[in-house]
Formats: structure tokens, sequence, C-alpha cells
């Protein structure tokens, strides 16, 4: 048996107490969950145990049945919730950094167990890929291969799901469960709840830096585990709130797609109008186009109209934000440098070369208020914050440039329950203040949460069309997405209104 186990481990950055003296004992055989709410010391905890960060005091050990380790983290793996991959190289030179042999590049592993390996998760087809060139999720999976290839004790897994499939994460919590079996020490940190259901044996809750709950075997639920995280919470969790109407018919949409296709084939033939004041969720598994499509309406993506629309184009400002926050976040600048960064009004004159410090301040504690950041002040570098705090943000600088429409993709990706609600609720203000916004969702729960309509994409195509209003719990919702999604030759509906309740239930037999 190897056993984990930590001792007073304090860790402050500035005036944020990340741990306060946590203590931590778990033994290998099971997967065990690590719960909290946003900003409750979990990524710092798992940058502790990894050796990416030193404790401020506290003691770490690690015990193998042949004695204790010098050096935890060198027997320690980290799947990171936001992929650590080199772009610009393939999956296999990925897999070869730290374990080159004498011929530079060669891999110090035999070949057949690293092709078994890329097998289990999928993605042999990609040993010769960049990885600039390959998705979100592929990315992941390589970093989870880099932790399967590595001769360690202890496996941290921090959300490592957030861009997988339904099938990849049931595929990957199969192969978290073998490395227990192997007498591995396994972690799971994520926000999906039901995550923790599916595979954990022990659940521990992490509060205010410090374990604070436990739950075990048949407890563990999603509502055992929520009621921990809200615990001493002022007031109840919220409900999704009430649907709004859809608009009167003939508002003019903020942006019209007629055939809409894209320049490399990931949909075709989409027909869209956006209209002002809703939330619009493009949902579907990877590869059905959805994501592309919202990567395209946030122009980073091309593609093309094959038919010219009769009443002329459409043009609407947008502001895009990316699935990944190393891809919206400025890691080298402040929390206030980060909201003012995107921002001309902070510039000093009319020629707009040089910022206005106090402008700069003035913004930065205005938004900090308003969208709820948590944090020791403007001045504290942006990656102190939790992943939540980083994503109102990022999500309020691109409010504060008050564009017409706001895309993001998985908008609470690796977000905790008081965070998730946070964002649903500017989302929704921001759309009600006349604007519009398209997330693109993979999780139902997110869609029932935020979506005023939902576009369901199945290999290129739009195949099913629903209005939020007509739907009263999760259940119903999923069996519908499925049902769409189950039925890919569907044609692109031809009409721009949504599809009732009753109209979807029908069209999914």
């Amino acid at each position: 048996m190897i056993r984990l186990t930590a001792k007073g481990i304090a860790k402050r950055y500035g005036a944020t107490r990340a741990l306060n003296g946590l203590d931590l004992d778990i033994a290998s055989g099971e997967i065990i969950g690590i719960a909290g709410p946003n900003g409750a010391g979990k990524s710092t905890l798992m940058r502790m145990l990894a050796g990416e960060e030193k404790a401020d005091s506290g003691v770490i050990r690690l015990e193998r049945p042949d004695g204790p380790v010098d050096e935890v983290w060198r027997r320690v793996a980290v799947v990171h919730q936001e992929p650590h991959v080199w772009p610009n190289m393939t999956v296999e030179q990925n897999l070869a950094v730290g374990r080159e042999g004498r011929l530079l590049g060669r891999i110090g592993l035999d070949p057949a167990v690293v092709r078994s390996v890329l097998t289990r998760l999928g993605i042999e087809h990609f040993a010769h890929y960049e990885l600039a060139d390959l998705s979100l999720a592929v990315q992941q999976r390589v970093e989870i291969a880099r932790a399967m290839l590595s001769d360690v004790d202890v496996y941290l897994f921090d959300e490592p799901n957030s861009a997988l499939t339904e099938q990849e994460s049931q595929a990957l919590f199969t192969t978290m469960a073998e490395l227990a079996r192997g007498g591995k020490v396994v972690l799971l940190i994520t926000h999906r709840l039901n995550d923790f259901v599916r595979c954990c044996g022990r659940v521990l809750v992490l509060r205010d830096g410090r374990i604070c709950g436990e739950i075990k075997g048949s407890e563990i639920s999603e509502a055992a585990i929520a009621a921990e995280l809200t615990m001493n919470a002022a007031g109840s969790v919220a409900r999704p709130p009430a649907r709004r109407a859809a608009p009167p018919m003939h508002t003019p949409p903020m942006l019209r797609l007629e055939r809409y296709s894209d320049n490399l084939g990931a949909f075709q033939h989409i027909n869209l109008d956006l209209l002002p004041g809703r939330i619009v969720a493009l949902a579907g598994v990877e590869g059905s186009g959805a994501r592309e499509l919202a990567q395209s309406i946030g122009g980073f993506r091309a593609g093309r109209a094959e038919e010219k629309v009769p009443s002329g184009p459409i043009r609407a400002s947008v502001s895009y934000l990316a699935a990944s926050r190393r891809d919206t976040v400025f890691p080298n600048m402040t929390v206030g440098e980060n909201f003012a960064a995107r921002l001309d009004r902070v510039a000093l004159g009319r020629m707009k070369i040089l910022l206005d410090p106090g402008k700069m301040e003035s913004l930065a504690k205005h938004s900090i208020a308003r969208y709820h950041v948590k944090t020791g002040g403007t001045e504290h570098p942006i990656t102190s914050l939790s992943g939540g705090n980083q994503q109102k943000v990022v999500l309020g600088a691109a409010m504060e440039g008050n564009k017409d429409i706001i895309v993001i993709e998985e908008p609470t990706r690796g977000v905790d329950i008081s965070s998730k609600a946070d964002i649903y609720k500017l989302l929704r203000d921001y759309a009600r203040s006349g604007r519009a916004v398209v997330v693109f969702c993979t999780e139902v729960q997110e869609i029932f949460d935020v979506a005023d309509d939902v576009l369901v994409l199945s290999r290129g195509r739009l195949v099913g069309r629903v209005d939020m209003a007509t739907i009263e719990e999760i259940p119903a919702l999923a069996n519908i997405l499925a049902g769409f999604e189950r039925s890919p030759d569907m044609q692109a509906e031809p009409a721009r209104g949504n599809a009732s309740y009753g109209d979807a239930a029908r069209r999914c037999g």
C-alpha cells in the first residue's frame, strides 16, 4: 500500500490565504475526489503535491512499501485542467519530452506500451500530428497519456475530462480505476459532481483552505456533495431563472446566417437568426460542428454564405472567448491590467498611444465589484486567482467592451457551483440589455441553466432547435438532445423559429 499524507500545509498569495493548515491522509486502492467551492484551495493543493509550488509551512510525505520517498514530487504525475503540452511538436514528440534516449527524439519506453496507451485513449492515429493542429480534447488526452507513461505512485487529475465527450470521459474513468486497483494513489479534482458519484470511493470537501468534510461509499451523491459545498453559505441555492418569452415576430436579428458553411467542412448550410435579448446554446458532441460554428460566429474561424441574403448582410460587433483560459487570460499581467488590456477607453489623450493609469485603476476597481471577482486587489497577478475568478475577469473584460454579441465556449468549464451562478447571471443581464449571447455547451446541465434557445448540430448539420421556455426538467431536455443527435441525416430546418417541446418530442420519436 502507498500512503500520501500532508500535515499543517499553509500557503498565502499576498492577502489571499489559499491553504490554512491543511491535513490530508490518502491511501492507494481507490479514487479519491477533492471537492470544493471556488477559491477553496484545490488547485493550490495540487500544485503543492506536484512540486510546482512550495508551502509556507507544513510537511508532505509519501510512504511506499519499501520506505519513505525523499522528493515526493518526483513520484507525482499531473493531468492539468488546461493541457500543458508543446503545440509545435507532434503527439509522439510530446510523449518523448523528458524520456529521450541517447538518440535524440527516441522515447525511452517500449513502443508497444506507448501504442497501447494511445490506443486506449483513442488517439493512436494522431501520433504524428502537431498538437497545434489538434482539438483541445485531443491535447488533453495527450497529457493524460504522458501521465500514464510515467513511473509514478500518485496521479492527480485536475478537471481531466472538461474537454472530453461522455464516451471519452467514461474511458478515462475506467483507466483511473485501473490505476487505483494497480496500487496507485489517484486523486480527482472536478466541479462535475456526477463524476465523483460515478468513480470515487471517497470524496474530501475542501473549504477555506482546509479539509472540512468527507463523504464515503454509498453516501456519495450529488445532493450530499452540494450540501457540503454550500454549507455556511447565506441563503439557499438558487433555481434556474424563469425563461424569457421569445421576442415578438419580425424582430430584426442582430446576426443572420443563410446557408452558412465552414470553409473546412466542419458544418454546412446553417440557417440562423440571432435575436437581441436571447442566449443561444450550440449543442453537440465533439466533431458535430457546434464548437466550430461558435468559433466562426465569433470571427475566429472562416465561413461562407452560399446564398446572398435578400435583405443584405447584417453586421454586428462580436467578442469571442475561447474554451481554454490559457487563450483568454494574459498570465503576465495583473487583475487590473487584464480588465483594461482590451479597451481603448483607458488610453491617454486622443492619439491612444499611452495608457492612463488613473483610468485603468478606476475601471479595474469598478469591474472587480461589478463582476464579483474575489481578489486581494487590482495589482495582484491574474494567476493568483482561482479558475472561476479568472473566468469572471475574462468575461467582465469582454462585457466592458460593449459588443453587440458575446460568443463564449464552455463558459463555466472548470468552475465551481457558486461561480457558475455568477457567470450565468452576468450572461443573462448582458442579453437583457438588448444584446445577444452565443454559448457552446458540452453539458446538459449548463444548457438547462443558461440557455433561452438551443441549436443542436450533428455531423455538421443543424438537426434540431429547442425553445427552453417549454422545458421544465433536465431529463426531458437530455432526451430531446439525445434524440436529435441520433438523427444525423436530418437536414437543416428551413424555419428560423424555435421548435416547441411537442415538435421536438415528436421528431425524436
